[in-house]
């Protein structure tokens, strides 16, 4: 194997690095472990075509976990196996020549699904919901911080933050803002997410001033992010499910509360989209808007992948054709090699695709079952704010997923930072959201209400 002396300063640097996250999460307590990995989900130091380095991080800390047995909670178990069944049915439908990449793509997502229980097992242990809201606080600064300093920069591809090994991922050609997860439609989504998670600490946890001055601050930087994405799609979708967030929180936010949050965020809307549009390089969200049209009941922009995609799922509706569907250009140059295909900018449909229908139920039924445990949850009284909303915020924050990857779908292999924050996310709702629920996920270790 032919290795670039940079790259083999990145595997001596991978390697070092591991031998020492081994002896420290060996030698501290889970509470200096998980929450500094979650702050560095967004944020991987060594990136190659073998995954990022927080992708071995994963297995690493799983693996020492294990050992210590700390792995002693697995819910929703049932619904993994069959989306593993699901992956391994697929693989054998998947070309030989793509073998190799098929198989470091089940590599990356089995780490998503080792975050999911890693998180969960700590949380279980360490109820502290308004610890970990503040985690998603510091968590928003960062990318939040990454994400402005691309927009200052503009466009300047000769920027040094945008060269180098180490360096900021730069915006795309087109004058979009990708943020440190690297696309436009997961940044955009992330945006709407932390904005629903802000205004829910800013409702039920009493911030003292400065948390409140931070705390809006990060929403008016997360909707002038997303203004930056130009992102059609996420204004839908932050519309519908601020919607559904102001049902869900009716009591606690009164009427006087739903008029000042629909006039305080459609304000802050207009004055952050104003210096997006006229002072940064990051101008086409309205000029998008206005090109939007309808082509048979399809949005314009999804009106040939949609189509294409649906009709190569005909050919293997059952099995799908193998879990990886886009390959590096060596790939493609073999002989035999399957011809490149567009991305379906659909969760559902590239499941479909890549799964089967097989694959595309899994996913929905652990999703639906996830939702199911939060709004039996939500019925629950908990006698505290933060616990009695989160089972609601849950919801809300399920819903704006659910329907975003409409547009989009998450499980690309070159998305793996947004992968491991979700399922970051899902594995901490689940612990904490619905933990005082009757039959609730956590009430009963290493068995799944799944099964």
């Amino acid at each position: 194997m032919d290795l670039s002396p940079s790259h083999w300063i990145q595997l001596n640097i991978a390697g070092l690095l591991a031998l020492v996250a081994g002896v420290v999460a060996y030698i501290l307590p889970t509470r200096w472990i998980i929450p500094p990995l979650i702050l560095l989900l967004p944020f991987p130091l060594i990136v190659s075509k073998f995954g990022s380095i927080n992708v071995y991080l994963i297995y690493l800390v799983a693996l020492i976990f294990g050992v210590r047995g700390q792995l002693r909670h697995l819910p929703y178990i049932g619904f993994v196996l069959l989306i593993a069944f699901a992956y391994a049915i697929a693989l054998t439908q998947a070309n030989p020549v793509t073998m190799r990449e098929q198989l470091l793509y089940l590599l990356f997502i089995g780490s998503d699904f080792l975050l999911f229980y890693l998180v969960y097992n700590f949380y279980k242990e360490n109820s502290d919901a308004q610890g970990f809201l503040y985690l998603l606080v510091a968590l928003s600064g960062l990318v939040l911080t990454y994400s402005l300093v691309q927009m200052v920069v503009g466009m300047n591809p000769n920027s040094p933050l945008f060269q180098g090994e180490i360096s900021l991922k730069p915006p795309r050609s087109d004058g979009r803002l990708t943020g440190p997860f690297g696309g436009v439609g997961i940044t955009a989504e992330y945006m709407v997410m932390t904005v629903f998670i802000s205004g829910f600490i800013l409702l039920t946890a009493r911030p003292g001033p400065a948390m409140r001055r931070l705390l809006i601050l990060i929403i008016l930087g997360s909707l002038a992010a997303m203004v930056a994405t130009a992102n059609r799609g996420a204004v839908f979708t932050i519309v519908f499910s601020g919607l559904f967030f102001l049902y869900l929180f009716r009591r606690e936010l009164g009427f006087r509360g739903i008029l000042i949050a629909i006039g305080g965020t459609g304000f802050a809307f207009a004055l952050v989209a104003t210096v997006v549009i006229n002072y940064t390089d990051f101008d086409r969200l309205f000029e998008r808007l206005e090109e939007t049209d309808v082509e048979e009941g399809m949005p314009d922009t999804r009106s040939k992948v949609w189509p294409a995609t649906w009709a190569l799922i005909q050919e293997r509706p059952i099995a799908g054709h193998g879990p990886q569907s886009h390959f590096s250009e060596a790939t493609y140059s073999k002989r035999g090699a399957p011809a490149p295909i567009y991305w379906p900018h659909n969760l559902y449909l590239y499941l479909w695709y890549t799964l089967g229908i097989i694959g595309l139920i899994a996913y929905l039924a652990w999703f639906g079952r996830m939702y199911l445990d939060y709004y039996r949850a939500s019925r629950l009284s908990k006698q505290d704010a933060i616990d009695d909303g989160l089972p609601k915020l849950a919801m809300v924050i399920m819903s704006v997923f659910i329907i975003d990857q409409i547009k989009v779908e998450f499980l690309r292999s070159l998305t793996m930072e947004y992968q491991h924050f979700m399922f970051m996310l899902w594995g901490a709702l689940a612990a904490l959201a619905t933990r005082n629920g009757k039959g609730g996920v956590g009430q009963q270790p290493v068995r799944s209400e799944g099964s």
